[in-house]
């Protein structure tokens, strides 16, 4: 039977989300070794006629903590209903082909569990899924969730999406919302930046694309058979953040193989591909002598069509096509050094987005400087000097600190989060010494490999490692009392 068939015989046989009702576990999952707290198995069909994804879910979760009875999921899809603003509004003309939104969203058809759901609601602004259990749960138990969507992809060069032939496919499925300090942390989506806090997992895709569609994946590409008129590829990845796949008939892909990991460059055309993958070997190869080993099979970097210059996902980064060499270059930098900052070492990129991008500008910079290209480093840092000096005299300290939320970074979010992150790490290269400061990087990547660092985490590990208590140091950056020198 083709799998695009089973996938609708499975809507069909589920109950509706009106509906409640058990799943089943089979015996050999009863037994079975789970090896992460939480594993995605996920099979999905796209109608490139329509522009929609038929998903099904199935997620076998740990519960966290004792006497749980509901469990949430974000629905990352509902970010792009009417109504929502998934891009500023100076960007809305770069990201929507036609100039003005289009929308998307995802249909909930059916959400079970092995143990029976008694009643389902949407709740921020149809953000997260609550499914309420008959009882409740002990910390550590096994509970195996299936959950089937239909999503559809609005017209718009973005995380999820579609635009001139492409097909960007991230959080399409379900994701549990991560516990913390007893609690589903239930963000909201911010049109700027990354409002996420994404727990490493286990994942499994069976994504049916139409034949002839080239799949840029976030994760090795284990199997890819034909069925008729579909091309399905199966994607798998034993501790990732995401799952994530960019799709398109256009787009052509050059291999390249590094140590025991494959690199892949996927564009539609141009003459710099070789160059290019020379730039991503040689950022991966800097990167792992700062920070330790790169962290998955494999690496893929995507030229396509895209609103932003980057974005990065787990195992994979998109970059827009439309960049000259040297800005693509620059960009490769900044996202590949996500896959440390982000990938390997989580972060809470809603609460504390500065980490993460202030490290990857950081990493960034310190290439060119590693690589002899001096005065491109000090550029890149007076350049941030300038934008941060600026907002400083006109704002004032509250202006620029960047210890805050998401939400509350609205106003100047770039010249605070990425110039001020980098003025932070820089300054510490500098009055320790770089070869002192990457070693302490690379304890902080060492110990919170896998995990999510909170802020305090950060300045607890670079207070160790260098041996003095930089708590003072922080806080005068991040509130914005430290003046430049």
């Amino acid at each position: 039977m083709k799998r695009s068939a089973c996938l609708a015989v499975a809507l069909f046989a589920l109950f509706s989300l009106a509906g409640c009702g058990s799943l089943p576990l089979p015996k050999e999952r009863e037994t079975a070794p789970v090896p992460s707290p939480t594993q995605y198995h996920i099979t999905a069909e796209l109608d490139a006629a329509e522009h929609t994804l038929s998903v099904l879910t199935d997620i076998d979760w740990s519960c966290p903590a004792d006497d749980l009875s509901a469990v949430k999921f974000y629905l990352y899809p509902n970010a792009y209903k009417e109504g929502h603003e998934v891009v500023t509004k100076d960007k809305v003309e770069a990201a929507y082909p036609g100039g003005s939104p289009s929308y998307g969203g995802s249909e909930i058809l059916s959400a079970l569990c092995d143990v029976p759901v008694t009643d389902t609601s949407l709740g921020e602004d149809d953000m997260v899924l609550t499914l309420r259990l008959s009882r409740d749960l002990k910390k550590g138990e096994r509970v195996r969730f299936r959950i089937t969507q239909k999503v559809t992809l609005a017209c718009i060069k973005h995380r999820l999406g579609y635009a001139e032939g492409y097909y960007y496919l991230s959080g399409f499925y379900p994701v549990v919302c991560p516990f913390s300090e007893g609690v589903f942390l239930t963000y909201p989506y911010t049109p700027f930046g990354d409002p996420f806090r994404l727990e490493t997992a286990e994942f499994s895709l069976d994504l049916s694309l139409p034949i002839g569609t080239a799949c840029a994946a976030s994760a090795e590409i284990v199997r890819r058979e034909t069925q008729g008129s579909t091309e399905i590829y199966s994607i798998a990845s034993n501790s990732s953040r995401e799952v994530a796949v960019v799709a398109s008939k256009k787009m052509f892909v050059e291999k390249r193989s590094y140590g025991d990991k494959s690199l892949f460059y996927y564009y539609e055309s141009g003459s710099n591909k070789e160059r290019i993958l020379s730039v991503i070997e040689d950022a991966l190869r800097y990167y792992e002598e700062c920070f330790g080993a790169y962290p998955y099979s494999t690496y893929t970097v995507v030229s396509a069509p895209f609103f932003e210059s980057g974005v990065e996902h787990a195992g994979l980064t998109v970059i827009s096509k439309d960049l000259s060499f040297a800005y693509k270059k620059k960009t490769i930098l900044h996202e590949t050094a996500h896959q440390w900052w982000f990938g390997k070492v989580g972060n809470d990129e809603f609460a504390s987005p500065w980490i993460d991008e202030g490290l990857a500008e950081y990493s960034a910079a310190a290439y060119y400087k590693a690589a002899g290209q001096e005065a491109v480093y000090r550029e890149l840092v007076r350049e941030a000097e300038d934008a941060y000096a600026v907002r400083l005299s006109v704002k004032g300290s509250e202006g620029v600190r960047f210890d805050l939320p998401l939400p509350e970074l609205a106003d100047g979010y770039y010249d605070r989060v990425y110039a001020g992150g980098l003025l932070l790490f820089s300054t510490l290269a500098e009055r320790f010494g770089t070869k002192r400061f990457h070693a302490a990087l690379r304890d902080f990547a060492e110990r919170y490999a896998g995990k999510v660092a909170t802020q305090g985490a950060l300045i607890s590990s670079l207070s160790q490692s260098l041996e003095e208590d930089l708590s003072a140091f922080f806080q005068g950056w991040l509130t914005g009392v430290v003046p430049l020198q």
